[in-house]
């Protein structure tokens, strides 16, 4: 190591000690006011480290006259509104925030303020991390309630975020509950049970035009089952109405973005039906033949046209939406193709998994290519089918083309392609039945429901 280096160090160790001292308390008064900010000397910035950084990067400022009270120090890292850590008279520490790319350092601090000279590098990390989910080192967890630092669950099987409020995330808990994942307080909370429902299986949730009603999808075997159950914002979406009645073995439901209409799956028959807001009357679309298929629908936030996932067949189907009409076309495979194995490709040429849980995603880049779709389509491939390898997140392009967006799909030291490990999108992360995902356009964040880990995970995206 050279004599600068070994003398950065030094003044690093220093400065860690010197905050360690902050953090501790200081007794001395005496140097407490020496160390306080002196409002008729300016603000110096000498350095700082590390010189590249990525989100929640720990970093280091050094300077003078900073003082001692880090509640009076502004700082901005890449134009970012920045909370300083602690402080003392010459070393700031803080945590680099996300989207800090502009590299800048700004301090001000009373009539004080100071650039720093140099610019730092800042390296997009978007990753994996856990959200909320406790499961010990032995596999036992508990289904509860509570902070995210200390709640349970068992199988998170849809999400779906309220379109007036995208920090709350509503979730299917399988076969029991509808619980809310708000990211305000950060808590979970129970919504009402299937009993308050009064329903079997929730499969699937969608929201009204107006944001107001929250649909819950019901899978049944009894007789005259509620397929469709409405929850309303105006009883903080606790009381149950049915809407209708009548159908067994609905796999999911959904609503036209345009026209309100709600489509639903029905596995028996192999059919997609509509039921008409309007007339409250039941029309069948079309079979795709047999019986006892999964099906989910997914329209286009144009309306245009929808996918239809079968998820058993690792395949994605497309559909026109005649609006005229208002009717769904038959359907024509998009992507995938049932071959054992996996593989990125276009059409089908693509083999994936067992695929549960989709959302369209806007992509800026099509916007500023003019493109006429501006949508990306992920979908959960959440579990192992004869050969294909599933625990992964894939990305559907316009183009019929997929790529594995997050998850490692190989095998690792363990010979297993599944488990519980956050990290790199694609060369460290780990799922273990991804089966739910919803992306948060706001605050771009993708919720994942990985129903075997018992956890969310998210990707803050850069």
């Amino acid at each position: 190591m050279n004599r600068t280096g070994k003398r950065m160090n030094v003044v690093k160790a220093f400065c860690l000690l010197a905050l360690l001292g902050c953090f501790i308390g200081c007794k001395d008064d005496e140097k407490r006011k020496e160390q306080a900010f002196d409002n008729s000397l300016p603000i110096e910035i000498v350095g700082f480290e590390p010189r590249e950084v990525t989100p929640r990067t720990q970093l280091l400022i050094y300077g003078k006259n900073f003082g001692n009270d880090p509640s009076l120090i502004n700082l901005k890292l890449g134009g970012v509104e920045t909370r300083v850590v602690n402080c003392n008279n010459e070393c700031i520490y803080c945590m680099v925030p996300r989207n800090a790319g502009k590299g800048t350092i700004e301090i001000s601090i009373g009539d004080q303020a100071a650039i720093a000279p140099d610019r730092f590098t800042y390296i997009a990390n978007t990753q994996v991390t856990t959200l909320c989910g406790y499961v010990d080192e032995t596999g036992r967890y508990e289904v509860k309630d509570g902070p995210f630092s200390d709640c349970g669950l068992n199988s998170p099987t849809w999400l779906s975020i309220d379109p007036k409020n995208p920090n709350h995330i509503y979730m299917i808990e399988n076969k029991s509950s509808i619980r809310l994942i708000d990211m305000e307080v950060q808590e979970l909370t129970t919504v009402a049970t299937v009993g308050q429902l009064n329903i079997q299986d929730p499969r699937s949730l969608c929201w009204s035009l107006t944001g107001d009603t929250l649909f819950v999808s019901n899978y049944s075997e009894g007789d005259s089952p509620i397929v469709v159950t409405m929850l309303l914002r105006s009883e903080e979406f606790k009381k149950a109405h049915p809407l209708f009645s009548g159908y067994k073995w609905v796999i999911s439901a959904t609503i036209h973005p345009q026209t309100g209409d709600i489509y639903f799956a029905q596995e028996s028959d192999a059919t997609i039906k509509r039921y008409n807001m309007a007339t409250k009357e039941v029309e069948t679309m079309f079979s795709v033949g047999g019986s006892w298929v999964w099906m989910y629908v997914y329209f286009h936030p144009s309306g245009d046209f929808a996918y239809v996932m079968r998820p058993r067949e690792g395949t994605i189907f497309k559909c026109q939406f005649n609006k005229t009409t208002n009717w769904l076309e038959l359907p024509s495979i998009y992507v995938g193709n049932w071959n054992q194995g996996y593989n990125e490709g276009i059409g089908t040429n693509v083999r994936m998994g067992v695929m549960w849980q989709g959302t369209f995603v806007k992509n800026e880049k099509y916007i500023e290519q003019h493109k006429d779709d501006i949508y990306d389509f992920y979908v959960a491939d959440g579990e192992l089918w004869g050969n294909h390898p599933g625990d992964l997140i894939w990305k559907v392009t316009p183009n019929a083309e997929a790529i594995r967006y997050a998850g490692r799909g190989s095998v690792a030291m363990d010979n297993s392609h599944f488990g519980y490990v956050d990290g790199d999108l694609l060369q460290e992360a780990r799922f273990n039945g991804p089966h739910s995902i919803a992306f948060d356009e706001v605050n771009k964040i993708f919720y994942i429901g990985d129903e075997y880990n018992r956890r969310i995970r998210q990707i803050i995206v850069e």
